[in-house]
């Protein structure tokens, strides 16, 4: 197997420990081999020498909540998931390489149409199409009167089990469902997933041991989630004080979403009904994602369809209150934790998937020097971005 050296001016490992200056990264095919300084990694006549000396290396990062045909860059972006499958699977291919090259070597698909992204996941494991690492969520279970552009309706329990069971023999890595909306409707957020079929999609998915989460800005529908041991819930926008509490002393994870909210470009192309929204209750949701980051909630972090964005979305993270080295472990060690991959990826040490990125300036400094990537490696593939 092919044995590469790959030097920078430092590293961060992502362990916590402090960064590594003139580090190199030792890898053996696929994965990592050792950590340290240049001087101290011992190698072989035949080792090939990889040079980002000019740049911080740092683990891969991880996109714990993205849907690879949604794209924020179109107009009404979310009316367009109504697009057929091909032109949706289309989409997504380009959006593959959009997160790699910004990046990304792991993305958690929250949910797509049609099953594209599974289809994208084998074609990216069998090396005929470039891109993230995937975990997928298959179809997204809503109920019919209730929110999710992405998802498809379930009405009862029965439905609800077939949807949580068919997605299960695709071979999904977790259940998606949308309790609640993205906004307050009317100054309060009502759950259109009933609390038994919450309980029942999670108790499918935990008997084979796969993970769930949910679509859930707040209300009952996050005490429901949290009673009933969901893994994850997503954006958690509108969360109480009370459920800052009961999250940070439960097992579950926040992934946080900012860009839906605070996303100029984002918002501008949305119907005016939807927007006017946002930006209405933008400073509640920047409170709220405050105080959760104080509270002590587990978070990783995500782009929700913003492909290519995950760098803004960790220096809003740092604007409501996270310390850089907090926003860089949102995306790598926490996110690998969300993806139950922490074993594999998420920090650079011996035994782990070779997913580095190399960027321009130190991250722990100014989190802005995640936009300068400069190199991807996934897997010990090298992608030389500039």
């Amino acid at each position: 197997m092919t044995k590469r050296l790959i030097r920078g001016k430092m590293v961060i490992d992502g362990t916590g420990n402090h960064p590594i200056e003139q580090g190199a990264v030792l890898i053996d095919g696929q994965t990592i081999k050792a950590v340290g300084k240049r001087t101290d990694i011992e190698t072989e006549p035949d080792t090939e020498e990889i040079d980002f000396s000019e740049c911080v290396l740092i683990p891969g990062l991880i996109d714990c909540h993205n849907h690879l045909s949604l794209d924020t860059r179109l107009d009404n972006y979310l009316l367009r998931m109504n697009d057929t499958i091909p032109e949706l699977t289309l989409r997504a291919v380009a959006n593959l390489l959009v997160d790699l090259d910004s990046g990304v070597t792991t993305s958690r698909c929250c949910g797509d149409k049609g099953y594209l992204d599974i289809a994208c996941k084998q074609a990216i494991e069998a090396g005929y199409l470039k891109g993230p690492r995937l975990l997928v969520a298959g179809k997204g279970i809503r109920a019919s009167h209730g929110h999710g552009f992405v998802g498809y309706p379930f009405d009862g329990l029965e439905p609800v089990r077939g949807a949580v069971r068919e997605n299960l023999r695709h071979g999904v890595d977790l259940i998606k469902l949308y309790i609640t909306g993205t906004i307050k409707a009317s100054g309060h957020i009502p759950a259109y997933l009933s609390k038994s079929e919450i309980s029942l999609a999670i108790q499918e998915s935990k008997r084979l041991q796969v993970k769930t989460a949910t679509h859930c800005i707040g209300g009952i529908g996050v005490d429901w989630a949290l009673e009933l041991g969901i893994d994850s819930i997503e954006h958690g926008y509108f969360l109480t004080e009370e459920q800052i509490d009961r999250m940070a002393q439960s097992d579950s994870w926040l992934v946080i979403t900012p860009s839906p909210f605070f996303e100029e470009n984002r918002i501008r192309t949305l119907p005016s009904h939807l927007r006017d929204g946002f930006l209405r209750q933008r400073d509640e949701v920047a409170e709220r994602i405050t105080a959760a980051i104080k509270g002590g909630v587990k978070y990783a972090v995500g782009t929700d369809g913003m492909h290519g964005g995950l760098a803004k979305e960790l220096e809003w993270l740092t604007e409501f209150g996270a310390s850089a080295q907090d926003a860089l472990k949102a995306a790598t060690v926490n996110g690998a934790s969300v993806c139950g991959l922490a074993s594999h990826i998420g920090t650079l040490e011996s035994g782990k998937y070779a997913d580095i990125v190399a960027v321009d300036g130190d991250p722990l400094k100014d989190i802005r020097s995640l936009r300068r990537v400069r190199g991807v490696i996934y897997r010990g593939r090298i992608r030389r971005i500039n």
